[in-house]
């Protein structure tokens, strides 16, 4: 019966079939054909997976990123970025990496973050002498933090499959997500500086300049403040503060910057519903995947198999991480951690990994996946944009992502890391 399941679904994705179809199609069918249970109870558990009230936070914060976007706070971050790193060498770069920390405070979505972001800045460092694939490729890096730095949609998702609450699994991506940026950044310098790269003028450093970008950008940073300085100080929960911050760039967008009309509204809503949709569609069949699994004792055999190969920690930490890793090539994330996640749970409690751990190396696993061929979503975006091959831009994107690889083994050495704020939040013990 898992067997069967598991060909139907890698069937149904090699036809192009949508992942939340794909999934439905293939528990239904396999529980059709055994004549075991019956598909209510399957339907059940897809009823009670996207009952929980955490997952109404998903709609309002792809709402919020969806009139941020609109509202054209990019140039306002980019010049803020600039101010505080573009008078460095190879600055340009730098304020990429910059800027996509800061965005990533907003939106949480790594591909939206590079769609927005790489528009405005890829055409301006191949216009300052960096080569095209590495302009890509530090956008497509840049953008894809914004999956891990609070607020991000896929943390809200691993925090109801991990049993954690939701500010908790948002705060324990904070350090890590700041982390990866500052590598990134260091990285990069390296980079141009051994490469030559991006010989412009450099402009003087200016508190002037400084100051009046950060007014600028004061008013769309203050959302990503707003969720973290709310959540950590208990001002309120992760759901209210998706809708505090729904309402707030509402009013940024139609009253303050005026760039959104009222006949601008139904598309935003339309956009964020659909969306919203189909990453609940894809939690709640994959309840029934995970139905479908459990009913036949597949996670302990996993549990057990994998237990006899090693009992240490770290080799089981090295074997999880290379199927995550793997599977983020070849599967759409959410998909990848609903179907997989509650297998290697029981796997990583064993062995003594804390879950929010679990919960961090998962999803920069899946945020590595967004970076590598052939499903590597924010490399499309930045090939789209930059015009460049997607293997070109594959190559140069490596040091990059040997940086989250290097902050995904750092967590499970010093726990610490992810749990400082969500301690510091009483959100975790």
């Amino acid at each position: 019966m898992v067997l069967a399941l598991f060909i139907i679904f890698f069937v149904l994705i090699i036809l192009g079939i949508p992942i939340g179809v794909s999934i439905g199609l293939a528990v239904f069918s396999v529980i059709l054909c055994s004549g075991q249970v019956a598909c209510v109870i399957a339907s059940q558990a897809l009823i009670r997976q996207i009952s929980s009230f955490s997952l109404v936070a998903i709609p309002f914060f792809m709402l919020a990123g969806e009139i941020m976007e609109k509202s054209g706070i990019t140039q306002k971050l980019v010049d803020f970025a600039d101010a505080v790193v573009g008078w460095i060498t190879g600055g340009l770069a730098y304020v990429a990496i910059f800027t996509g920390i800061l965005m990533g405070g907003i939106s949480g979505s790594g591909p939206a973050d590079t769609a927005a972001l790489g528009g405005i800045m890829i055409p301006s460092m191949i216009k300052s002498g960096y080569p095209k694939n590495y302009s890509a490729a530090a956008l497509a890096a840049s953008g894809s933090i914004g999956a891990i730095i609070p607020p991000s949609i896929t943390m809200v998702v691993l925090a109801g499959i991990l049993g954690e609450s939701v500010g908790a699994m948002l705060m324990a991506g904070l350090v890590p997500g700041i982390l990866i940026g500052l590598l990134m950044m260091l990285v990069s310098g390296l980079i141009c500086h051994y490469k030559k790269y991006a010989i412009r003028d450099k402009s003087e450093f200016s508190w002037e300049k400084l100051g009046r970008a950060f007014v600028n950008a004061l008013i769309p940073m203050m959302a990503p403040l707003m969720i973290v300085g709310g959540i950590v100080l208990g001002i309120f929960t992760a759901t209210e503060a998706s809708v505090i911050v729904s309402v707030y760039t509402l009013i940024i967008g139609l009253f303050v910057y005026r760039t959104i009309k009222l006949r601008d509204l139904k598309g935003i809503f339309s956009s964020a519903i659909v969306s919203s949709a189909n990453v609940l569609l894809i939690i709640g069949v994959s309840a029934g995947f995970s139905w479908v699994l459990t009913y036949n004792n597949f996670p302990s055999l996993v549990t057990g198999l994998m237990l006899g190969i090693s009992t240490n920690k770290f080799v089981i930490v090295l074997l999880v991480n290379i199927i995550f890793l793997i599977g983020g090539m070849f599967m759409e994330g959410l998909a990848l951690i609903l179907m997989f996640v509650p297998i290697f749970q029981p796997i990583m409690a064993a062995v003594g990994v804390n879950p929010m751990i679990f919960g961090v190396m998962v999803l920069i696993n899946v945020v590595i996946g967004t970076l590598t061929p052939p499903v590597g979503v924010c490399l499309f975006v930045s090939s789209s944009i930059s015009g460049e091959k997607v293997t070109s831009i594959g190559r140069a994107v490596l040091p990059f992502v040997g940086c989250m690889v290097f902050v995904m083994f750092l967590v499970v050495l010093l726990p610490d890391i992810v749990m400082f704020v969500p301690r510091l939040a009483g959100l975790a013990g």
